[in-house]
């Protein structure tokens, strides 16, 4: 009874073992084809023309996962303190519903509503773009108080034009309101414009107590550049050009990667640094230090580093133009601590076709001695 029990045993133990992996192979299978997809019932909203005395403009951004596992909303990101995000925390399971919840804070913010929200997840698209557009109706105040900037006989509400992340095939407008508080009749046009900005005034010349909106429109693709950018606009009042009649326009150009294929996505170029704070620690003052800083390509396609920038005069970044799949290359950072007391914290910002990691912000940090 044993020797047949034992015999049987053989002959059916390599059919129990071929079963076994069969249906493993095919739970892995299964799970490796899983896969959460985030569909929302809309991109843009159009708030149309709201109040600014009522203080926020909210909308939701109601998504589905249509997938087949459960879907986690990393992060959802803006480029403005005005735009204000709140999404489901929670896991989306599959056939579940969530809401992206976008508010838009109006105080002190008469004119164009022209935002963009970045919505990251684990799902098919990896990243998603969200719009929202209007007009907000200021609240009337005197003169004084609604145009405080002051450029000949003309008062602005603005002289400092932001249009925060632009998508580098986007041409967004945004709007300023000139005033003339004085009885001479002034006419506004432009000099030297710069080809990838568009500008028009309506009406042309400002009567006493008139107004006149500047629309300056802006065209990414024409600029050609990534990160941030900046350019002055110069206007000539009654054909006069002085060096401070004019506006200050600065941009965040970034790649819309929502329009990537499931592919691109999946042959991603992936940065990882080794840190994204820089701790100098105690520097006497005058000294001059290098620091080197590992990037590593974990991605399947070539890493660009489009734009390597900071804002400060005593931080110099050189960095790799490119890093191949599965390559790294170091970062130098420099740092010159003449003029410079105390601590000290000074940004780094990469711009990168990472769809994960498109823009970076490091540190260096120090504290500057005698």
């Amino acid at each position: 009874m044993n020797i047949t029990q034992k015999n049987h045993n053989r002959r059916t133990s390599p059919l129990m073992r071929r079963s076994a992996l069969f249906f493993v192979a095919v739970l892995f299978v299964l799970t490796a084809g899983a896969q959460p997809v985030i569909v929302f019932d809309k991109a843009e909203h159009n708030f149309g023309k709201v109040n600014e005395a009522d203080g926020e403009a909210v909308h939701n951004f109601a998504f589905k996962n249509t997938g087949t596992s459960p879907l986690i909303i990393k992060n959802v990101t803006t480029t403005c303190g005005c735009t204000t995000p709140e999404w489901t925390k929670q896991p989306v399971p599959p056939g579940g519903n969530g809401v992206i919840k976008v508010s838009y804070d109006m105080k002190g913010r008469p004119g164009t509503i022209d935002k963009t929200i970045t919505v990251l997840s684990n799902g098919k698209p990896a990243s998603v773009g969200l719009h929202i557009i209007g007009e907000v109706t200021g609240i009337d105040r005197a003169p004084a108080e609604a145009f405080r900037f002051k450029m000949g006989n003309l008062r602005l509400s603005e002289h400092h034009l932001t249009f925060n992340r632009v998508w580098s095939y986007e041409k967004p407008s945004l709007t300023v309101v000139a005033y003339n508080p004085g009885a001479e009749t002034v006419k506004i046009e432009f000099a030297n414009l710069p080809p990838h900005i568009k500008a028009e005034v309506s009406p042309a010349s400002i009567g006493k107590e008139q107004k006149a909106a500047i629309k300056l429109t802006y065209d990414a693709a024409k600029k050609n550049e990534w990160g941030f950018v900046s350019d002055r606009v110069s206007l000539l009042l009654n054909g006069k050009q002085d060096g401070q009649y004019y506006l200050m326009v600065t941009a965040n150009i970034q790649e819309d990667f929502s329009r990537w294929t499931a592919q691109q996505l999946q042959n991603a170029p992936v940065l990882t640094i080794d840190a994204t704070v820089v701790e100098a620690g105690k520097i006497k003052r005058g000294e001059k230090k290098e620091y080197k800083v590992k990037l590593t390509n974990n991605g399947k396609s070539k890493l660009l580093i489009r734009k390597t920038e900071s804002p400060n005069q005593q931080v110099k970044v050189t960095a790799p133009r490119e890093i191949a799949a599965g390559a790294n290359a170091e970062m130098l950072i420099q740092y010159d601590s003449s003029e410079q007391s105390g601590a000290q914290s000074k940004i780094i910002t990469m711009t990168t076709n990472d769809p994960q990691n498109s823009q970076i912000t490091l540190k260096l940090k120090a504290e500057v001695v005698d």
